[in-house]
């Protein structure tokens, strides 16, 4: 043993902070994964000629954005969280309201 037993916490006291690897860093992203990865499954489904059905699953990706923003801690959040959390929160819910609704309310093809 060399004497030293590990802290629970870090403080400014002990130092800068060793790197984090890179696994951890990318596994911190989870939120913004969610929502991307929907947008992605949207955007092919729009691609695949379903244009309703995409544009409804890219808007309630976006709503989804806006709950895990609303809700998770700001230390949880990562690249989803780019500016004051009720901005984002509105930002993302206009857009994913718009979104469905646009995809509810315009007339199939025949």
């Amino acid at each position: 043993m060399s004497g030293r037993e590990p802290e629970a916490s870090w403080s400014v006291d002990q130092g800068p902070r060793a790197p984090r690897p890179w696994w951890q860093l990318i596994l911190g992203q989870w939120p913004l994964f969610v929502v991307l990865l929907g947008v992605s499954i949207g955007l092919a489904w729009v691609g695949l000629t379903h244009w309703k059905r995409g544009s409804f699953v890219i808007g309630v990706s976006f709503l989804v954005g806006m709950v895990l923003r609303a809700f998770l801690p700001a230390h949880r959040i990562g690249l989803l969280g780019v500016r004051r959390r009720w901005v984002d929160v509105c930002c993302l819910g206009l857009l994913g309201v718009g979104i469905v609704a646009l995809a509810l309310v315009v007339p199939p093809q025949p």
